[in-house]
């Protein structure tokens, strides 16, 4: 077990996900390539996903970190930064659901209207900041 710790740098189970990760990755890549359309698809959505990322995103909430943040204590800064950050996730994740741009699609589809979905994901993201400050408040209590 150390000689495999010493060598690799982690332990099985890290292996052992690190490599059952790359099979779905590979998996995937297989495949895309028996579907080239699907093949271009994807290329296009890497393209625009890295260019949206790299070129927009990136400095603007690198800018929101460091005016916001920068004006916090250091010991408070992850406890706001944590929850914005996986609220920020979320919403990148679903935001057509909760903004109902797929509402029109999903009902003719499945006869479902789209709804409550804005409402779910800023309660969610309440909760989160909630549990975030009340870690703060505990980690304040105790000595040390």
């Amino acid at each position: 077990m150390t000689r495999l710790r010493a060598r690799y740098g982690g332990g099985p189970a890290h292996l052992l996900a690190s490599l059952a990760s790359l099979a779905i990755a590979g998996a995937a890549v297989i495949g895309w390539t028996q579907r080239p359309r699907d093949l271009e698809n994807v290329l296009i959505w890497f393209g625009a996903a890295i260019v949206l990322h790299d070129i927009v995103l990136l400095p603007i909430y690198s800018l929101v970190d460091r005016h916001t943040l920068g004006r916090l204590p250091v010991q408070v800064a992850a406890y706001v930064r944590v929850p914005a950050l996986t609220s920020a996730l979320v919403l990148a994740v679903v935001f057509p659901t909760v903004f109902g741009f797929g509402a029109r699609t999903e009902h003719n589809a499945s006869g479902i209207v789209e709804h409550g979905y804005l409402a779910r994901w800023l309660m969610l993201s309440g909760i989160l900041f909630a549990l975030s400050g009340l870690a703060y408040a505990v980690r304040g209590r105790r000595p040390g």
